[in-house]
């Protein structure tokens, strides 16, 4: 009976040793959850970029990835916005056009042009908001977020942005007479850095680094 308490005593001191030996053992780190292309890109020999059906783009990527120390992933996405964000600039000039040129609308000029702006602005931000959330930002980790919340975070950051086309091409009409359709123009360009900029760091940012 002594024995057979000894030994139990035994297992039990044996068991309590493994169990210390065990806990203090480094455990491989758990990316957290969410951390998706931002986890990618902190992994060594991993691309921060997403790879494409094509051979060629992957190879120009893995290029820029070496060339720019593990930035290719930002340049993807610049481009793809530039690419949609040219897109639905034309659909912002097409409906300005036809608002401001082609529509009669009892109102001075001034409110016409604002009438058209505000217009040519929803439109294209919709346009904007569902090929970017698709294309462009699907691998930050802000797209974790509700579909309404990326949408309402796209669109104060784009409203800013057309406070800005707005004063900027209303200003370049009345003030120094540049016809309106180029002053939307030059406006669209001047915006589409601030409107990059903050819908990759404040719609789609903001829950964990991003790549």
């Amino acid at each position: 009976m002594k024995n057979t308490i000894t030994q139990d005593r035994q297992d039990d001191l044996l068991d309590l040793i493994a169990l210390v030996e065990h806990s203090t053992q480094p455990q491989p780190a758990v990316s957290a959850s969410g951390a998706g292309a931002a986890a990618q890109s902190s992994v060594p020999g991993l691309p921060s970029y997403q790879p494409t059906s094509l051979a060629v783009v992957n190879r120009f990527l893995a290029l820029v990835d070496d060339l720019t120390g593990g930035k290719a992933g930002w340049f993807q996405r610049l481009f793809t916005y530039l690419f949609i964000g040219g897109a639905a600039a034309v659909v912002n000039m097409v409906v300005f056009y036809i608002m401001f040129y082609r529509m009669s609308i009892p109102v001075n000029s001034t409110l016409h042009n604002a009438i058209a702006n505000i217009t040519a602005a929803e439109i294209s931000i919709i346009a904007n908001f569902l090929a970017n959330d698709y294309f462009t930002f699907r691998h930050l980790p802000g797209h974790q977020r509700s579909w309404g919340q990326r949408c309402l975070r796209f669109h104060l950051t784009a409203i800013v942005g057309s406070l800005l086309n707005f004063c900027i091409e209303l200003s370049l009409t009345n003030l120094v007479h540049v016809p309106a359709l180029l002053s939307q123009a030059i406006a669209i360009l001047l915006v589409l850095i601030y409107n990059f900029s903050f819908h990759h760091i404040f719609t789609y940012g903001g829950m964990s680094a991003a790549h």
